[in-house]
């Protein structure tokens, strides 16, 4: 009897103890959220009020929401660039607009039920960035361990580019469903993970890589080739709802893919896209100082960012290089062909255009980021150093309407 109470009173004592450090889990790991949030949000703000402003940029023939200072500044500048064209779709449709179709619907779906507004746009895209802070914390600490785990959320909250997962994107929400995958995946739930890899990829194109990681996930674990080939269809469905939806209106189910020449988008051997990219990055050289010139008034014309769009896949093909090897092999099966869509379909005047958004698209190379990061720490002070120094740079360009990805 007393053994038995012995044990039980142990039972009680781990399971009292694993709340508490579940719970201070989820606390440090809220403060993370909120202090990246906190981070951007001061730099945008700053940014807008002090430094020169680019000529807005909207969608043809609509004017960007107005409003003062206060609400500019601390608002406004989250809706620039393509989150004009997220807004727009939730106010007014795709109906009459072919350009439109570029950008996939879920998220200006989502817009549209929560009333189609900047504030809507903000509060979505930051509740979903502290879902999928969760659920990769939740899946990293199974598949590697609770230091990766921390490391690789910490990267994720503020790599250079992590402005986009407040701003009026689909970045978090996108994410969100990646993560979420990777963890149903992880217990086996692959009904779920079916219906999550269909509305990543009502999100964002890049979903419909999620079916190679989906398939040899499945096959590795259950060693059934026709079950994985089943459950990787999801995205399949995703983009087939998309096609119907854009037969019915546009009578052409290709069209979103038909209006990317309109970014100068073309298909090129990945040694040209490079090699026109280092070329292109060295004529822009002076980006790295000439900050007058980087903040210019007047049109965005994004011709400096060729710098640092160079600057971010050096970064990425070196950690993939370096720490890739510590990645199971259903992150290549996404990764690979992720990097192939950026280096085989540049644009014409940015060869590596949006490549320091698209990072988040390419999330196994934060995950690389992080194992490096964790496993050597010579260079976590160097590393830090500049991540937030581009942090701070590139928001203070994208609060200003200046082109960054």
């Amino acid at each position: 009897m007393g053994q038995q109470l012995t044990r039980q009173d142990e039972s009680a004592v781990e399971h009292a103890s694993s709340s508490r450090v579940g719970l201070s889990q989820m606390a440090l790991l809220m403060f993370v959220v909120v202090l990246s949030r906190a981070f951007f949000q001061e730099i945008g703000t700053l940014a807008y009020i002090y430094l020169p402003h680019a000529w807005v940029d909207a969608p043809q023939g609509e004017i960007p929401p107005h409003g003062g200072l206060w609400f500019q500044s601390l608002v406004g500048f989250w809706a620039h660039w393509d989150g004009y064209w997220y807004l727009s779709i939730a106010q007014y449709g795709y109906q009459g607009r072919p350009t439109a179709t570029a950008f996939f619907p879920l998220y200006p779906w989502l817009l549209h039920l929560f009333g189609a507004t900047i504030w809507a746009g903000i509060a979505l895209s930051l509740f979903f960035f502290a879902s999928s802070s969760l659920f990769l914390f939740l899946w990293a600490q199974k598949e590697w361990d609770v230091h990766v785990a921390w490391m690789a959320v910490v990267v994720y909250a503020f790599f250079p580019t992590a402005y986009y997962l407040s701003a009026v994107y689909t970045e978090s929400l996108y994410m969100t469903w990646v993560f979420l995958t990777l963890y149903l995946v992880q217990a086996r739930h692959y009904r779920l993970a079916f219906i999550t890899t269909a509305l990543a990829t009502l999100t964002s194109i890049y979903g419909l890589l999620l079916a190679a990681l989906l398939f040899v996930r499945i096959w590795q674990r259950e060693k059934d080739f026709w079950r994985a080939v089943g459950y990787s269809l999801g995205p399949v469905v995703g983009l087939g709802i998309y096609m119907v939806f854009l037969t019915w209106r546009f009578h052409d189910p290709l069209i979103f893919q038909s209006v990317q020449s309109n970014w100068g988008r073309h298909f090129a051997w990945p040694w040209v896209t490079l090699s026109q990219a280092v070329h292109d990055a060295w004529l822009h050289h002076q980006a790295l100082w000439n900050f007058p010139q980087l903040f210019a008034s007047g049109p965005a014309h994004g011709f400096d960012i060729n710098f640092y769009d160079a600057l971010f896949m050096m970064f990425s093909l070196i950690m993939v290089i370096i720490y890739g090897r510590y990645l199971p092999l259903y992150l290549w099966a996404y990764l690979v062909p992720a990097l192939c869509v950026t280096l085989f379909f540049p644009s014409a005047k940015q060869p590596l255009m949006s490549f320091p958004r698209l990072i988040f698209e390419d999330f196994p190379i934060l995950l690389a980021t992080a194992i490096g990061l964790t496993r050597q720490s010579f260079w976590r002070t160097g590393y830090w150093v500049g991540s937030l120094y581009l942090g701070a740079l590139l928001t203070a360009l994208f609060a200003t309407a200046h082109w960054v990805a």
